[in-house]
């Protein structure tokens, strides 16, 4: 029902059917209001958390669509919310995140690098950073596991946390936080560094036509 809806309410040219007969400015309202309440579940109090035409809407059409394997629309979904999630708490730049994991994974939440020990969305490299991070569960904190950097909610705020962490040893400079990150040296590192440019430039464009079709305030 939930990827129906979005689907349906993409297809629709709502500056065209806000023009044509009421019965087309009709379908509009149900289909926007069908996917508000479908799509995104209320809280606790009664608040719906993401709005239409919200980053979160792009970034899971993004997903979607760059995804290797394919992400089908639950899949993205909870990619862009972890996403979007660990960018907000550790205050990155969203765009930064979303280049990264592109470059990474190509949004696979599975993958792994065997040769490497790299795990899941944001290819974290367990041997190192297992001692750092611990998972909190039934009242106390344990050692993070393997397991548990396959949970992309976790990979994904475990990368924001070591961004966040390789900037500060940069002092605040992009550039040799992605290389401490990454790992890379050399003409490897520039070319890591120019495909994560590329990506931030390609969702940053994503972002803006689909903010071009959402309604006016």
């Amino acid at each position: 029902m939930r990827k129906f809806l979005l689907r349906l309410i993409v297809k629709i040219r709502l500056k065209s059917l806000s023009r044509g007969p009421v019965k087309s400015r009709g379908l509009v309202f149900f289909v926007s209001f069908l996917t508000v309440f479908f799509l995104y579940p209320f809280n606790d109090a009664g608040a719906i958390p993401e709005p239409l035409c919200s980053p979160l809407f792009s970034l899971v059409g993004y997903v979607e669509r760059n995804s290797r394997p394919h992400q089908g629309f639950p899949d993205a979904l909870r990619i862009g919310r972890a996403i979007l999630s660990a960018s907000r708490q550790s205050r990155l730049p969203l765009y930064i995140l979303v280049a990264l994991a592109q470059e990474e994974s190509s949004f696979n939440p599975l993958a792994i690098n065997a040769a490497s020990r790299d795990y899941g969305l944001f290819q974290i490299h367990y041997p190192f950073w297992k001692k750092y991070f611990a998972k909190r569960k039934g009242g106390s904190n344990r050692p993070i596991r393997r397991t548990d950097i396959m949970e992309v909610e976790v990979n994904a705020q475990m990368a924001a946390d070591i961004l966040a962490y390789d900037l500060k040893l940069s002092g605040g400079d992009v550039v040799q936080m992605l290389g401490r990150y990454s790992g890379r040296t050399g003409l490897a590192h520039e070319n890591y560094i120019r495909n994560i440019l590329r990506y931030s430039l390609s969702y940053k464009q994503f972002e803006m036509r689909r903010q071009d079709g959402c309604p006016g305030p």
